[in-house]
Formats: structure tokens, sequence, C-alpha cells
């Protein structure tokens, strides 16, 4: 059969289903335009020119940031989603092709909040743990963080998955200056020594010191005078007189 006469046959066909009250619609595959039923263009394609009775559909591909994902009778491509960062916190996850439209997902460090079987539609940033607590479970592109408040006797400045424990003083042989809590570690300090004590230990040592040094040097004196007799003074000479019969006395030395 050829196409005019199979034309006249579907147009007959309409005529007889409208007269007889029956309606008639177009295939699963086709379009209706102006009372003709037209073959749709498949996907990534639009339609460029309607078919005829004497031509088919014409189809063009779709071009620039548009799409179509199914068959379809339209004369133009969709617009490809735009993934809008400072707007809706997204990011491109899928480039838009002729076939398919961009896919979104949330930017780093955000979480989906409108998620939808092509991407994600808006997305919020993840919680941030404060002091005094931690990350008991990082967030993930469609999950937020959780945290959870530190125990007792420990701290933590909200950035760990874990907190720490407090230092104790005592176990350093330090004194506690300050205790420690949820968001800060404790503070030691060394033990004071009083100044009296130091000064009075100063004037003990060099007191010692200078006993020390006097009786060494009295010491080598004596040791030095037992080594060299001849630095002994010498007995000083005595001079005795005796008279004698008409004549000076005679010296004797003693």
């Amino acid at each position: 059969m050829r196409l005019v006469d199979f034309k006249v046959a579907v147009c007959m066909v309409n005529v007889i289903l409208l007269h007889s009250g029956l309606s008639y619609s177009c295939g699963r595959a086709e379009y209706e335009i102006d009372g003709e039923c037209c073959p749709m263009c498949p996907s990534g394609t639009h339609v460029y020119k309607h078919c005829t009775e004497y031509t088919n559909t014409t189809c063009v591909q779709c071009i620039g940031k548009t799409f179509i994902d199914e068959p379809n009778g339209l004369p133009s491509c969709r617009p490809c989603k735009v993934c809008h960062a400072g707007l809706l916190s997204l990011k491109v996850d899928r480039e838009c092709t002729p076939s398919s439209d961009t896919v979104c997902g949330p930017l780093a460090q955000h979480y989906c909040i409108e998620p939808h079987e092509k991407g994600c539609g808006l997305a919020q940033r993840h919680t941030v743990c404060k002091p005094g607590q931690f990350i008991k479970q990082n967030g993930t592109a469609f999950t937020d963080t959780i945290c959870e408040e530190c125990p007792d006797n420990t701290f933590s400045d909200g950035l760990s998955t874990s907190c720490k424990p407090h230092t104790i003083c005592q176990s350093l042989g330090l004194i506690q200056r300050k205790k420690g809590n949820q968001f800060t570690d404790s503070e030691c300090r060394e033990h004071e020594v009083h100044v009296g004590l130091i000064l009075g230990g100063m004037f003990g040592l060099l007191l010692l010191c200078s006993s020390t040094g006097v009786l060494i040097f009295i010491l080598h004196r004596k040791k030095r005078r037992k080594q060299n007799p001849e630095t002994q003074p010498k007995e000083e000479e005595t001079m005795i007189q005796q008279p004698q019969d008409g004549g000076e006395g005679e010296t004797i030395k003693g």
C-alpha cells in the first residue's frame, strides 16, 4: 500500500470514529499534531518539521546546554539544569548531554537535603562540632555530621573524632595551676622554691667555701715549712762577754 493510500485510510478511520462517538489516539511512538499522528523523535533530538501526508517527521539533535531524555514531539529541547554553588550549594556531578540532564551534587563539606532520583536539588553545610564536643560520625553527601559531648575529665576542640583526657599534673611532678574543662586541658606549673631558702643556701655555701679555702691555705703553709726547714728563722746569736784579768772581755758565741 502506498503512503498516500495509507494516509487516506487513516483519515477515513478517524472520520468514522469521530462520527460514531468513539475516540482515536496515536500510537505510543507517535504524537498528534493538527489531527495527524506523526512519529516521535528519539532522545537527544527534537522535531524540526512535522510529518505530512507525504513526509515523515524531521528531527535534529539538541545543541548547546539543552537536552531531551525521552522520545518526543517537541519543537525544541529543554534547557540543562544549572548547579548553583552560591544559591543551592551544589556542584556538577555529571555534565549535561543531548539525551540527559545535568546531575547536581552537594559541595564539599555539605549534604543534600532535597535528594531525588536525578541528583540533588538543594544542599546544606555539615554541622561543625563545637569545643567540648567530638565528631561521633562524619558527614557524607547525604547525611549530616553527628556531634556528641565530651565525658568528664576529657576535653576537645571540636575537630577530633574523640576527646583527650586531662593532663594529671601530679603524675608529672608538677602542681595543677588551672583545672581542665570540656574545652581546654589542665594547666600545670613547677613547684615554687622559697626565696629565703635560696638565699640561706647560697650564704651557707659561700661560708663553707670560705672556711674550706682558709683551712686549705693553713695546711698548705704548714706543709711548706716542714718541707723547707732552712726557711725557719735562725736563732739569734747571743753575745756573752766574760771578763778577763786586765783586759777586755772575750766574746763568746752562744
